[in-house]
């Protein structure tokens, strides 16, 4: 089941420091193989921020991880609109741990459990970018996509060292294991990046669920031809890798930030034929 995400948090006036409107379009998807979809997804377009987490657990629990991950970031950083982004992202990741942490001490049952949790949050012309684990964040400017994280995990380790070529991380039983999660530890540090917004950027967050199935160029690809719609983009990113076995939970998100002036409108494309295009795009069937 596919569920959208039109904000996290009830409607808020837009603080004065946002220069641009943010379209946000999210997708939380339970994939074909699970039982349960363990992935948390969180927006508060009016704020200026979104954020996903994937959780993990050796018995149970990574549902509740995942939730109290991006429920407390949302709630802290609504709260932080005076302080610095990257100062009140790091505080916001530390009370996350904080909460998960403290569940476990009150629900022993839940020991091991953790989550990634990966967030943006918009200022003026820029966006603080902060992550622990392996869920991603991309931008898509002008016809080109770049990450703008590194993940903390076994493979990436590797591949940073030379020890493992691409095709081999994408193969590799341990592609999964996260050296870095909140839960795991007293203190667990997150990432963080600050970078230029300009008109038109699309940033994309996502759990492995989606970036092992596509990667990428087909990111790129499915952008190029579906941009003037996230919605409709979003929604085909899980579908692609729900075609491509969808073999862990799939979550999404699509901003966009817009400027805030009259523009003219935006043509959509056609829903029919556009998975066949992008399929022989993509090399598939």
């Amino acid at each position: 089941m596919s569920t959208s995400y039109a904000g996290g948090t009830p409607p808020a006036p837009a603080p004065a420091l946002l220069r641009y409107a943010l379209e946000v379009a999210a997708r939380s998807d339970l994939g074909r193989v699970r039982k349960f979809n363990e992935d948390s997804v969180a927006t508060d377009a009016a704020r200026g921020f979104v954020a996903l987490a994937d959780g993990m657990a050796t018995a149970k629990g990574a549902d509740v991880a995942a939730k109290l991950a991006t429920q407390t970031l949302i709630g802290q950083l609504a709260t932080a609109q005076n302080i610095a982004p990257r100062a009140a992202a790091h505080a916001a990741f530390a009370a996350a741990n904080r909460a998960i942490r403290e569940r476990v001490r009150a629900d022993p049952g839940l020991a091991g459990m953790g989550t990634t949790l990966s967030a943006a949050w918009f200022r003026g012309d820029r966006v603080c970018i902060a992550h622990v684990g392996d869920s991603r964040v991309y931008r898509w400017r002008q016809g080109r996509i770049e990450r703008l994280t590194t993940d903390h995990s076994f493979v990436q380790a590797q591949l940073a060292a030379g020890q493992m070529t691409t095709d081999e991380a994408r193969a590799s039983k341990s592609r999964h294991l996260v050296m870095r999660a909140l839960g795991a530890e007293d203190q667990v540090a997150p990432d963080l990046g600050e970078h230029e917004v300009i008109a038109d950027d699309i940033y994309i967050l996502c759990t492995d669920g989606l970036h092992d199935l596509v990667d990428d160029a087909d990111l790129a690809n499915a952008l190029e031809v579906l941009e003037p719609n996230l919605d409709l983009a979003a929604s085909t990113l899980v579908t692609l890798a729900n075609d491509r076995g969808g073999r862990d939970n799939i979550s999404v998100i699509l901003v966009r930030a817009k400027p805030r002036v009259a523009a003219e409108p935006r043509g959509e494309p056609e829903s029919q034929g556009i998975f066949g295009w992008l399929r022989s795009k993509m090399g598939g069937e």
